[in-house]
């Protein structure tokens, strides 16, 4: 996949996660309001059964505490009891013979009050009050099935409506009960205001400051009595009842993880593409430099291109051995790019002493160092040196970091290597004065087949393979390696390994 289909996918990926979490979003927010619609509908429906609760109770009470009743038998009317309504007119200076103008309420009994003003005529004087009275108790009983007693109120409104006739604990519990009737679970508190003040309040409305919702108890008087409701957790259980949201959060946040996911993967399966094919273009030129030579040697004997001495002769054959040797070689580093993925490798553990492994690899590097103009010091400082571990691997670990110094080194290599002890570890270290390496590049020239010099200019040979085949040997004895290195200023390698004095966490098995 190309980078420009690359970034048109990324970008595709990131508009259509916007656009679903902006949808996500809106729909979250209908939600909400929908709910809390409802929730505002129901609390209202409550509390108009709550007011009517109210109503009636008070009703009863000033009924029951025998004010301004009046007697039938003074009016003509048997076993019929009389309140006046105070918003009702008792007389008036045009009409001098009204006495009321409706009947409000009745009483049976079971002392449950009910509005009878259709039974009612819209004027009831005092000349035909005896008469109304009786036609009107016919006229319930009739309809109702029952006798009851009549209730007109009379008077001026008292002051005093709520106070002193209402059992907070009562209407507590009625509120509660019509609350979860309704549906609604929540915690409440809810208070009473008449006159200004809060005549009847639940145990925590005072001290709280929430949202409350406020309906008028009677409506059209005066100075007003007003029923308010608190909800406390409201917040909490509004979220909680969108718990059916989750598994939409959930699906976006998977998507939106998969989605991230898959652009990474593809992002670096197009640096591993770029990666094969660097190694596969040097894999090519190291395979065919020995090719050439060898077949340019075998036509030069064939066609007597040289003179047939056995002087000549052999350096001709000692040109193709050495080339196929070479060639044997680099198959053989192929064939173990294959083993690094595929199979495992058995470390044969004992032990050893770095400073004398050191010493037996110098003398072989010498040569090439000083061929191309430089210098080699070894400067072999740990007196403790005996570590558990693989002579044959650990030798191949070092020879690796003394070669890739040799190869990235654009002047007169510079090498040196030292040993010290530190807190039961000894640490090897490998510094050159080469090419660098970037700190972008640092984090992955641990990785098979990264060089740091990419692309198809074959400048340095190799396959990316010896720092990977460091680092997992490295581990694989109970040690790590580090790296610091500046372009352009050299590198310094670290490879702690710890003592055979220190317990040592060593990988006896080596999977690749």
């Amino acid at each position: 996949m190309r980078k420009q289909q690359i970034i048109i996918l990324g970008v595709v990926f990131g508009l259509s996660l916007f656009g679903l979490i902006l949808l996500q979003t809106s729909y979250f927010q209908t939600a909400f309001e929908v709910k809390k619609e409802q929730f505002d509908y129901t609390v209202n429906k409550v509390m108009d059964e709550v007011v009517d609760y109210i109503r009636g109770k008070v009703k009863m009470n000033r009924i029951a505490e025998g004010n301004n009743l009046l007697k039938s038998s003074e009016d003509g009317v048997e076993d019929t009891r009389m309140y006046v309504d105070p918003k009702r007119k008792i007389a008036s200076k045009n009409d001098p013979n009204l006495m009321f103008s409706s009947v409000l309420s009745l009483i049976d009994d079971d002392s449950d009050v009910q509005d009878v003003s259709d039974f009612v005529g819209r004027k009831v004087t005092k000349d035909n009050l005896s008469t109304s009275l009786a036609k009107l108790q016919q006229q319930i009983k009739e309809r109702l099935g029952k006798d009851y007693v009549l209730v007109v109120e009379e008077g001026n409104k008292p002051e005093r409506m709520i106070e002193g006739r209402m059992d907070v604990n009562d209407l507590y519990g009625f509120i509660g009960n019509t609350l979860i009737d309704n549906g609604i679970r929540s915690s409440f508190e809810f208070g009473i205001k008449e006159n200004g003040k809060f005549v009847l309040a639940s145990k925590n409305f005072l001290s709280q400051q929430d949202r409350y919702w406020d309906k008028r108890i009677f409506p059209g008087e005066k100075g007003g009595t007003v029923l308010y409701l608190r909800f406390p957790d409201l917040a909490g259980d509004a979220a909680s009842s969108l718990w059916m949201l989750l598994p939409s959060i959930l699906i976006t946040f998977a998507l939106l993880f998969c989605s991230v996911f898959c652009l990474v993967v593809i992002i670096r399966q197009k640096k591993l593409s770029v990666i094969k094919n660097d190694f596969i273009n040097n894999m090519t030129h190291e395979f065919k430099t020995p090719i050439a030579t060898i077949s340019l040697a075998s036509q030069m004997l064939k066609d007597g291109a040289v003179t047939n001495t056995p002087e000549t002769i052999d350096r001709v054959a000692t040109i193709i051995r050495d080339e196929s040797k070479r060639l044997t070689y680099q198959v053989e580093r192929v064939l173990q790019t294959a083993l690094f993925t595929e199979t495992r490798m058995k470390l044969k553990l004992k032990k050893i002493n770095i400073n004398d492994i050191i010493e037996d690899l110098l003398p072989k590097f010498i040569l090439r160092v000083e061929d191309k103009g430089g210098k080699m010091f070894g400067h072999l400082e740990a007196e403790n040196d005996e570590v558990l571990a693989d002579e044959v691997h650990i030798t191949n670990v070092i020879s690796n970091l003394v070669d890739n110094a040799i190869k990235y080194c654009i002047r007169a290599p510079e090498i040196s290597i030292y040993t010290r002890n530190r807190n039961h570890e000894i640490v090897i270290s490998v510094i050159d004065n080469g090419i660098g390496i970037a700190k972008k590049d640092q984090k992955l020239i641990f990785e098979r087949f990264y060089r740091v010099s990419t692309g198809n200019l074959h400048d340095v040979k190799g396959f990316g393979l010896g720092l990977s085949y460091v680092k997992k040997i490295v581990e694989a004895h109970g040690g790590n390696i580090d790296v610091e290195s500046s372009p352009d200023k050299g590198s310094c390698f670290d490879i702690i390994l710890p003592l055979t004095s220190k317990k040592q966490k060593v990988k006896r098995t080596l999977f690749f």
